[in-house]
């Protein structure tokens, strides 16, 4: 996994202190993986540890009450530096459950500064800021079209000439229609590339970032939701409330 797993993860782990714990070791495509499964109160919790050649990555899954909520953090750059918060949820209860990510408790420790700062971007606030880097791209990229497209065509040449009557020089320019017309195209090709892919990651972002959503009865949600990014954040805590269920995968609570 990428930065943060390493960050939240420096303390070595020890015995759960749990009577009933038990752990599974095995291979999963030459990676060698250690799954360690408990019981908390009236939780079900699974850690899943593997190590690949430099460096490990963990997965975190709480059951309750027939709900399943796993998560698994890694740091991304989509459009700004941020802690990704990979998210899925099964219910397999009899009940319906409302998912709303305003309850999702974000705890960035490490920064004594705008500790308000550092909590879960809600849709809305991340797609407003991606639209602001977009519009800032594609402005950028048409003014160089623009200056490009005002030189298309054009052709320079000098040439100095050397006689006994002294010395010349010759500066000359040319225009070429056909030039022109590929130069106009290129930076049309270029400036629809640009928004196309835009509209692809904007897409992305629209399926896959967490939303109010209600999960059915045998129904599951994924999904990703974003925390801005410090250098000096040393490990995040984050806490799920769905329902009367407090879904809690704070650092203190898996690892000591």
């Amino acid at each position: 996994m990428k930065k943060l797993m390493l960050l939240l993860l420096f303390i070595p782990l020890v015995s759960f202190g749990q009577q009933n714990a038990q752990i599974e070791e095995y291979f999963d495509n030459g990676n060698k993986v250690i799954e360690k499964t408990w019981v908390d109160g009236n939780q079900t919790k699974t850690l899943i540890e593997t190590t690949y050649s430099e460096e490990k990555g963990y997965k975190y899954f709480i059951h309750e009450d027939g709900v399943e909520v796993g998560l698994i953090l890694d740091y991304v750059r989509e459009y700004g530096r941020y802690w990704r918060l990979n998210v899925s949820i099964v219910n397999n209860s009899k009940s319906r459950i409302d998912f709303i990510p305003n309850d999702i408790y974000v705890k960035a420790n490490g920064v004594e500064k705008n500790q308000d700062k550092y909590v879960a971007l809600s849709y809305e606030e991340y797609t407003k800021k991606v639209k602001r880097r977009q519009n800032g791209n594609a402005f950028l990229t048409g003014f160089a079209m623009g200056l490009s497209s005002y030189n298309a065509g054009n052709t320079y040449s000098d040439s100095y000439t050397y006689g006994t009557n002294g010395n010349s020089y010759t500066y000359t320019s040319s225009y070429s229609p056909t030039l022109a017309n590929l130069q106009h195209q290129q930076n049309s090709e270029t400036l629809n590339e640009l928004a196309d892919s835009q509209q692809e990651n904007m897409n992305y972002i629209n399926e896959g970032y967490l939303k109010n959503h209600t999960l059915f009865p045998n129904t599951t949600l994924e999904g990703y939701i974003l925390i801005p990014f410090n250098k000096k954040i040393t490990d995040i805590d984050v806490s799920f409330k769905i329902g009367q269920m407090l879904f809690d995968f704070s650092n203190n609570k898996w690892h000591y």
